[in-house]
């Protein structure tokens, strides 16, 4: 058994191979672990909270494109409100740097104006500038992001239809 004591965080570069160890050797590893995993935790820098906040943002919104349900919980304007509270202490600091009103970008993450080409296209090329020391990020994510969300939001109206409810539209049925 290793000396609780003498561990650093240079000693969990490599995982530990627990088939050996005896359930007790297993609980004090994994608590050791897990203290240098909080030591670790309490010393990251602002920086690196906003890079893996980033990084995290953009992984989700890849997951939400390829994932073949809607979801109630992800939408364009949740996924907005994480990137600019990620970047901005105030909504408006964001507003402003991409020249548009407070009031349209509130309508627009409360859902009650559409983002339009010229909102999406300057939050395209303002991420692609947030991103570029980060990771590689395809500016068209947004706009694939927004028609995704419209997509789902049109399936989802359609299904609250119901067989029940079947219409007859300029020769489409419902």
């Amino acid at each position: 058994m290793i000396n609780k004591e003498n561990k650093s965080l240079e000693d969990f570069k490599y995982l530990i191979d627990s088939r050996d160890l005896t359930n007790k050797e297993k609980a004090e590893e994994r608590d050791t672990i897990l203290k240098a995993r909080a030591a670790r935790f309490e010393t990251r820098s602002d920086n690196d909270i906003k890079t893996a906040k980033l990084m995290q943002l953009k992984f989700q919104m890849e997951e939400y494109l390829s994932s073949p349900l809607c979801s109630v919980e992800l939408s364009f304007p949740k996924f907005l409100m994480t990137y600019i509270d990620t970047l901005y202490e105030k909504r408006k600091d964001f507003a402003s740097d991409i020249s548009i009103k407070p009031i349209v970008l509130s309508h627009v993450l409360n859902e009650h104006r559409e983002p339009n080409d010229s909102f999406l296209l300057r939050l395209m090329f303002h991420s692609q500038d947030s991103f570029k020391d980060l990771i590689e990020f395809d500016k068209s994510l947004w706009a694939m992001v927004y028609y995704q969300d419209k997509v789902c939001g049109f399936l989802d109206s359609s299904e609250k239809l119901g067989k029940s409810e079947k219409k007859h539209v300029r020769g489409i049925n419902f």
